[in-house]
């Protein structure tokens, strides 16, 4: 909920740009900053096989301005992205098999339309304030743990490489043209409003589509890995307070719940909500490749900076976003793109 004596109140009446706002983060975050009275402009670029889904914001229509669209396609969004206070960017592609399988596609998505848009952004809207979405998997296979902000950065995909390439085009921007930039590298996010008809992004997600159909939730290997797993309200409140606090201009910071959970752990706590059976079973080669196994990252220069923790408890969190899927899942569990593009106004 809105924090009326903290960030949110600074939101009201600030001119903000969401990229891939149609999406699971993005989404969420827009319905956030609508309640501040924000205005808010969303760009989507609706591609087939990722996460926008205008259902995720259907009853807020007409609070906010919707573009479908690529970013990288300056005509189509050069109007759009003039005088923002703040943007948060959120558009990419996320998925590190897909990466592999198709990694021009990944490089056109992922930086070839990021680099159009900053300079767009630089020319027409220098002023703003913009916070990039990064990923744990810019890490790569970690060398030491918990990852901090200073561990080297040797992805093991395809995905990960573009995702450090648009940060670096975002830092050399902030060195050379003075670009207000923050980067956040996200650690495994969960909750309403996932993408849940493909199983190439996050593995969360996907257990728990597995169980709400009846189906053995598949967990890859031993189970034994660790992640950090974080739920989506978590995110919003610190993407909310980092966009409106200065101190964080140029710097890096993980985001974390720093509570670590082994995969098999989330497979038990979702069965035991949905009544579905787990079991383990080998990798698939390509899923192999980019394991990195336990992978648990260090969030305390955001803590030290901003005082921000995560809230969440994870099975009660989790709890919620299954009841959300049981609910809504029907407007999840097939890609509801093509109606996006057909009828701006929503899902039938």
């Amino acid at each position: 909920m809105p924090d009326e004596n903290g960030a949110d109140v600074l939101y009201k009446g600030k001119q903000v740009l969401v990229t891939g706002g149609l999406g699971f983060i993005g989404s969420n975050l827009v319905r956030r900053l609508l309640q501040t009275k924000a205005n808010v402009t969303v760009i989507d670029a609706c591609f087939q096989d990722q996460g926008a889904n205008l259902f995720n914001v259907k009853d807020l229509l007409d609070d906010m301005v919707l573009v479908v669209a690529d970013i990288g396609d300056i005509d189509e969004v050069s109007s759009y992205i003039v005088d923002q206070d703040i943007v948060f960017n959120l558009a990419a592609c996320t998925s590190h098999i897909g990466s592999l399988h198709n990694p021009m596609q990944d490089l056109e998505r992922n930086c070839v339309s990021q680099l159009r848009f900053l300079n767009a952004l630089r020319e027409l809207s220098p002023q703003t304030r913009i916070i990039y979405s990064g990923s744990r998997s810019q890490y790569g296979c970690p060398m030491y743990l918990p990852v901090d902000e200073t561990h080297p950065l040797k992805p093991v995909d395809i995905n990960g490489v573009h995702k450090t390439t648009v940060e670096e085009y975002h830092r050399l921007f902030h060195e050379l043209f003075k670009f207000r930039y923050t980067s956040l590298r996200l650690t495994n996010i969960y909750g309403p409003r996932h993408q849940m008809h493909y199983d190439g992004q996050g593995f969360l997600n996907w257990f728990i589509r597995q169980g709400l159909t009846g189906q053995d939730i598949c967990v890859f290997g031993d189970g034994k890995q660790e992640r950090d797993f974080l739920y989506i309200d978590d995110v919003v409140d610190a993407m909310m307070l980092v966009g409106q606090d200065e101190r964080c201009e140029g710097e890096v910071f993980n985001l974390v719940s720093e509570v670590p959970v082994s995969v098999s752990e989330a497979a038990e706590a979702v069965s035991k909500l949905t009544g579905a059976s787990w079991r383990c079973t080998p990798y698939p080669p390509d899923r192999s490749s980019v394991e990195p196994g336990n992978i648990r990252l260090d969030g305390t220069r955001l803590r030290k900076l901003l005082g921000w923790t995560p809230k969440a408890n994870f099975e009660e969190s989790l709890e919620k976003t299954i009841s959300f899927y049981r609910q809504y899942g029907r407007r999840y569990f097939q890609n509801q793109v093509s109606r996006v593009v057909l009828n701006k106004k929503g899902p039938e």
